[in-house]
């Protein structure tokens, strides 16, 4: 969650592939574990803290933020749940069908300062409360980002809505193996070749019964989740990056819905490429578009 405001870094990284350069250098999962010790008593002194708190407003880069931000109700922004195990539990739900990312915490109690230090691997937050509020800031990155939070029984749903009887209709014509046959980037398209790779192996989708998918980007395999959204449409999503997926004519359409459409088709067996003999062939100068020495940061 470093940085939590920096949206949408998938689909920067989707849009990098484009300039036609080498290796992903992914990103550690900040909700795959915990790897900082936590003590395991209970902590009755961090009592204040226990319990569900959402965002009501925030302050980026100076600007106070208590309605929406960047096109999402503000509670979307932050949403911790603290408990007595020395554990919490962040998320956040800047998906555009509003579907939560979820980062676990290890948490400490500062009684000199009452402050909450929450650690896990990635990242390091403060928490403190006054005046009956929380108020959350980076604890090593101080860009001016504060994000005040509220107590609240449950969470708000800013998931988007559905149509009824979704659940008993047939989608196992998706359920089967994509890859590439045009790639559109705003005013650009490609339809042979994605920089130094062939547009069918540099995209390759598998969507499978479980509503999971796997698409292989580049040679990098991304997971996705995915559900229906009406009966001629399914969002797959990871985390902030997500398509609104639809088949027409024998042919899947993903549209991120900032730009990028990919339209592909059915393939009984995905082609093969070697990347990484590719990738050896690629200056090195044209590496630092996809592994960049910083995340970025807008």
């Amino acid at each position: 969650m470093k940085k939590l405001f920096c949206l949408f870094a998938a689909a920067f990284m989707l849009t990098c592939v484009l300039c036609g350069c080498s290796k992903i250098k992914g990103k550690p999962d900040s909700s795959s574990g915990v790897s900082v010790p936590a003590e395991t008593t209970l902590a009755p002194e961090g009592k204040a803290f226990f319990g569900k708190w959402e965002a009501y407003k925030a302050l980026v880069y100076g600007e106070v933020y208590e309605n929406e931000y960047a096109g999402f109700p503000i509670s979307a922004v932050a949403r911790l749940e603290v408990f007595e195990d020395n554990t919490a539990v962040f998320r956040d739900a800047l998906n555009k069908r509003g579907k939560e990312v979820v980062y676990n915490y290890n948490w400490t109690l500062d009684e000199k300062s009452d402050t909450l230090h929450l650690v896990n691997r990635d990242d390091k937050l403060d928490c403190v409360i006054e005046q009956g509020q929380m108020i959350i800031t980076y604890a090593d990155y101080d860009d001016g980002t504060k994000m005040y939070l509220t107590r609240v029984n449950e969470f708000s749903d800013t998931t988007a809505s559905t149509e009824a009887g979704l659940d008993k209709l047939d989608f196992s014509a998706y359920e089967k193996k994509w890859e590439a046959v045009e790639v559109k980037n705003g005013e650009e398209v490609f339809t042979e070749t994605l920089g130094e790779y062939p547009v069918n192996a540099a995209f390759q989708l598998e969507i499978k019964p479980d509503n999971t998918a796997v698409m292989n980007i580049i040679g990098e395999p991304q997971t996705y989740e995915w559900e229906a959204e009406s009966k001629d449409q399914l969002y797959m999503w990871s985390g902030y990056e997500g398509f609104a997926v639809t088949l027409k004519d024998g042919e899947l359409m993903l549209d991120d819905e900032n730009g990028m459409v990919l339209r592909m088709k059915r393939v009984d067996k995905f082609t093969e490429y070697d990347f990484e003999a590719a990738n050896e062939l690629i200056p090195d100068d044209e590496n630092i578009i996809l592994n960049p020495e910083e995340e970025p940061t807008t």
